[in-house]
């Protein structure tokens, strides 16, 4: 795996952004939510339904175990940039797909409304590259980006980068064509007529079970 020769800022202890509670059980509940909701609604192509600016937009990068040798499917807010996909370790270093893509650095990569594809991963220290990268990716998660301690969308980058100084950039590049940001990635609008469309069909079925409930048992159907 090619990592750039760029020192790493000092660490503050500081939780990461889109880990969540960085306790043990926090990290076991993320394990099971993504196992047993998020990684289904994935493979069943639906992620681009949940995108949106508040919750943010998520891939599923799956990695190979450093020691099982299985598969190992993670959701994961993104960025898309100079023609790859962005994503954070947010653990830290001991985040479990980081450390199995240090091992194996080809890795699937799934986005949203797109068919999988395959890709090498690349830890980027470059301090540059990580002042460019990193802000614009945490805001692209808004509600859970804002498990930095503070809101994204109203923290300044220097900020930003301090409190996400031991987290770990890693550039996802296609083994093929570069990426090119779509309607249904961060930034897209994809979101409008998929959340218009969501709401509209949420109400007619509310309206629909009302009539329902309101008709007595002897009226003749």
């Amino acid at each position: 795996m090619t990592v750039s020769s760029a020192p790493v800022l000092p660490p503050p202890p500081t939780p990461a952004a889109g880990a969540g509670p960085t306790s043990e059980l926090g990290r076991t509940g993320f394990r099971y939510l993504n196992r047993w909701f998020m990684v289904p609604i994935h493979r069943a192509g639906l992620a681009a339904w949940l995108g949106t600016p508040l919750t943010g937009w998520q891939l599923l990068l799956t990695t190979t175990g450093r020691h099982s040798g299985l598969p190992r499917p993670t959701p994961l807010g993104y960025l898309v940039a100079d023609g790859a996909a962005w994503v954070l370790a947010g653990f830290g270093p001991s985040t479990l797909w980081y450390r199995n893509l240090l091992a194996e650095p080809r890795v699937e990569v799934l986005m949203p409304a797109r068919q999988p594809f395959q890709a090498l991963a690349e830890e980027v220290v470059d301090p540059v590259v990580r002042a460019r990268i990193i802000p614009p990716l945490v805001r692209t998660m808004r509600l859970p980006g804002a498990t930095i301690g503070s809101d994204p969308a109203t923290t300044s980058d220097e900020r930003i980068l301090v409190l996400l100084s031991r987290v770990p950039l890693v550039r996802l590049s296609p083994v093929g064509p570069a990426l090119v940001a779509g309607a249904d990635d961060p930034g897209g609008l994809g979101w409008v007529w998929r959340q218009t469309v969501a709401a509209v069909a949420s109400l007619v079925l509310l309206v629909l079970l009302r009539l329902l409930l309101r008709r007595s048992p002897s009226e003749p159907g």
